[in-house]
């Protein structure tokens, strides 16, 4: 996926392979894109009017928001989700600031009205925290073991000072 748009591919061969792999894929996306953000008609490509070097560059360069970048982003797999976690920097993902931002405010949202759940419910079973949206870029944290309550337990003792004293 390369960033989410193909950077990072070495070699003319890598390229224009990614390039022909996702107009084979996502040809309506790129074609409409093309149109909307540049002006250009994806037949120029084939009229010699555009490279595939320039191909790959304009697609590249699309926004977050366009429909190639979320027909590539919506195709990645979990693995190459986390591998472009390990090689990016969370701060040049895919998304633009206001779908960060929009991201964090639908998180905290959800996690007032869990806690809002919390206070209001009496007994029975406690729901489960809301999962973050899920964002390009950034590391997928796995879900933490609960505390079992013999740990919570001792844990409570050695906070106040109640712990006995190891043998």
């Amino acid at each position: 996926m390369g960033h989410c748009r193909g950077r990072g591919r070495r070699g003319t061969a890598g390229k224009v392979r990614w390039t022909a792999g996702v107009l084979e894929e996502h040809a309506e996306a790129v074609e409409a894109d093309l149109r909307r953000y540049y002006g250009t008609d994806l037949l120029d490509l084939h009229r010699g009017i555009l490279s595939w070097r320039q191909v790959r560059v304009l697609i590249e360069h699309l926004p977050p928001e366009s429909a190639t970048v979320t027909a590539l982003r919506n195709a990645a797999d979990d693995a190459d989700l986390d591998a472009e976690a390990d090689r990016s920097d969370p701060s040049q993902g895919c998304w633009s600031q206001t779908e960060l931002l929009l991201a964090q405010l639908t998180d905290a949202v959800s996690h007032l009205a869990h806690l809002y759940t919390l206070v209001n419910t009496n007994g029975g079973t406690r729901p489960e925290p809301p999962q973050p949206v899920p964002r390009p870029g950034i590391r997928r944290t796995p879900a933490r073991s609960r505390m079992t309550p013999d740990t919570a337990e001792t844990l409570f003792q050695i906070i106040n000072g109640t712990a006995p004293t190891p043998p």
